[in-house]
């Protein structure tokens, strides 16, 4: 039927050859989008999600990207999957500014400074994953102040942070986007082909939420963006 309705579309094959060949433009568009629109910014706020690559029922038989995946825990959810991690900085406006893959057991403390590597904003919001004093002292050296949620027993016991929980919603809405799109649904076999879905994913909701903020300055609701592309 795709053929009939588009006779000079290139085969299916052909078409993902492409697309893989054009990844690395593709990622460099969505970087020059993204930084232009947070350039300036004081604030970003981490996290990561899961990206499940089989059904639970599968964790320790799936062969899926078995170099770079394996068993995780999702705390949302309250199981085990097997699959990657993606860990993400992302602005108050909405922007995915940078992120980075790994396998799904990895601790999102470990990776903060990789995410931070080329886009640190002066304050970082983060969760309870990121309670560290050694990561804390590590950011602060180098002009970034992390901000947590405090134990129970810790000295500190409120957030000097206004609006800290209302302000990293933004993120868990963000999350919630990308799945909608399609970011916790990957069918890829290789590590390339699993790059260039999320690339494509980011790139599209990058667009839209740009287009979706022509119309509302102040919204997060990146599905306002298809309104005004249909214009």
């Amino acid at each position: 039927m795709a053929q009939s309705l588009f006779p000079n579309f290139l085969e299916y094959f052909r078409f993902v050859r492409r697309c893989n060949a054009l990844l690395p433009s593709i990622q460099v568009i969505r970087q020059a989008l993204v930084f232009k629109e947070v350039e300036g910014i004081s604030v970003s706020i981490i996290d990561s999600f899961p990206i499940p690559l089989c059904q639970p029922i599968r964790n320790f038989r799936s062969k899926v990207l078995r170099d770079y995946a394996n068993v995780g825990y999702n705390a949302t959810k309250g199981q085990y999957f097997y699959g990657c991690k993606c860990h993400a900085l992302v602005s108050e406006s909405g922007y995915v500014i940078d992120y980075t893959i790994t396998p799904a057991s990895m601790a999102d403390s470990s990776m903060t400074e990789e995410v931070l590597s080329q886009f640190g904003t002066p304050t970082v919001l983060g969760d309870m994953g990121y309670l560290s004093q050694s990561l804390h002292d590590r950011l602060e050296l180098e002009g970034i102040d992390l901000i947590t949620p405090v134990r129970k027993n810790m000295k500190q016991k409120k957030i000097l942070f206004p609006n800290f929980s209302k302000r990293r919603k933004v993120i868990e809405r963000v999350f919630s986007f990308l799945t909608n799109l399609g970011a916790e649904r990957c069918k890829s076999r290789s590590p390339q082909g699993f790059q260039l879905k999320l690339e494509m994913i980011l790139l599209a909701y990058s667009l839209l939420l740009k287009s979706a903020k022509s119309l509302e300055p102040e919204t997060l609701r990146y599905s306002i963006g298809y309104q005004v592309m249909a214009k």
